[in-house]
This record gives structure tokens, C-alpha cells and sequence, in this order.
């Protein structure tokens, strides 16, 4: 997280509901990523999203770790398609 918005962060009167919002933005970003990588939104993917408030050294340090499935499945044809990776600059885009 940018660290000009660290302070609100941390400040924030309901931590719970705004990191719960952070995690649900980063999901709904991937999912963007993942449908305009097959040129579909007929597709989905699993990603698991958690937050971590602190570093190694105790400081707080906003950050999000992400689970995420190399593919997507087509329920229309119930098929599964997978990738090798995803392009970062996409990712900044949408994030």
C-alpha cells in the first residue's frame, strides 16, 4: 500500500469493513484481469485474498497476499482454461 495511505488506514473508525472492502476490490480486479486475459466475462476463478497489518518487524505495513487458481472455468461449455501468467501493467491498470 501506497504510504501516504497508511495513516488512514490505520486510523480508520472501522478497520473491519474497510480491509474487508480492500480484499473484495483486489478479487473483483483479478477477476477483471482474468476475463479481459480470455476476452470474455463468461469465465471464473477462484482466488483467495487475505490481509496482513504488520511486517516482520512489528511496523504496520497494509498489505495484500493472494491465492489465485492458474485458469478459469467456462460454464457455459463446463470447460477449464489455464494461463501461464498475467501482465502486471494490466493489473496496475485496473488496481
Amino acid at each position: 500500500m501506497a504510504e501516504q495511505l497508511r495513516i488512514p488506514f490505520y486510523n480508520h473508525s472501522n478497520q473491519k469493513r474497510l480491509y474487508s472492502g480492500f480484499m473484495v476490490l483486489e478479487e473483483a480486479c483479478l477477476l477483471d484481469l482474468i476475463q479481459a486475459h480470455f476476452k470474455t466475462d463468461e469465465c471464473e476463478s477462484a482466488v483467495i485474498v487475505f490481509i496482513h497489518t504488520h511486517s516482520p518487524n512489528g511496523n504496520y505495513n497494509l498489505h495484500l497476499h493472494v491465492i489465485l487458481a492458474e485458469g478459469a472455468f467456462f460454464s457455459s461449455n463446463q470447460d477449464w482454461k489455464g494461463f501461464k501468467h498475467l501482465l502486471l501493467s494490466q493489473l496496475r491498470l485496473l488496481w
